[in-house]
């Protein structure tokens, strides 16, 4: 087999913030994701008394979107490795091309010491569920569009087909940075807290 060279892109940033709550509340995240496989949800803990509390937390422990260098609340990337057979003649079989995918969201998760209110509760969950259609959303859209990376190998040559699954990734790549503008990164799907 021909491996390429792991491919990680960048694909989504949350600049509002993002939280996620005790493990018992954290079944919203699987739920988002549960149609796309190999998704990790990778949590960083965040505290406070309330909400704005919880809010310098995130500030405080909030990752860097590697895509612009942003600090960001959540953030979604994204692996494609592709691979062929070699031929007999040492020569490449495009048309068995494959593709393997792995995405790994980095999110908030509130510690089981934080207090909020009901009414910050009540505004954390609806948010949560906010975060996670728009990070699932980034995370399904590249998800889907592997087969656009499979076609363009699969239509290459031996000596183009790298270069080809990367033009394919480009084009990717351009979607998310236009959703996260038409979306204020989750902000106009009323992911926004407190």
């Amino acid at each position: 087999m021909i491996a390429s060279p792991a491919t990680v892109r960048r694909v989504a940033s949350l600049v509002a913030g993002a939280l996620l709550t005790s493990p018992v509340s954290a079944t919203p995240a699987r739920d988002a994701f549960a149609s796309i496989p190999n998704v990790t949800i990778a949590p960083y803990l965040v505290e406070g008394d309330d909400a704005l509390a919880v809010r310098r937390s995130i500030d405080a422990r909030r990752p860097t979107d590697a895509h612009d260098g942003t600090r960001v609340d959540a953030v979604s990337s994204w692996d494609m490795r592709w691979s062929w057979p070699r031929t007999r003649g040492g020569g490449c079989d495009l048309r068995r091309a494959t593709i393997r995918y792995t995405a790994t969201v980095r999110l908030p998760r509130l510690a089981a010491t934080a207090r909020l209110t009901p009414a910050e509760r009540t505004a954390w969950d609806r948010y949560l569920a906010a975060l996670m259609v728009h990070e699932a959303g980034h995370v399904a859209y590249t998800y889907d569009r592997r087969s656009d990376v499979l076609a363009a190998i699969r239509s290459a040559t031996c000596a183009t087909a790298d270069r080809a699954a990367r033009a394919a990734l480009a084009a990717i790549d351009a979607y998310h940075i236009a959703y996260d503008r038409e979306t204020g990164h989750g902000a106009t799907q009323g992911a926004s807290f407190p």
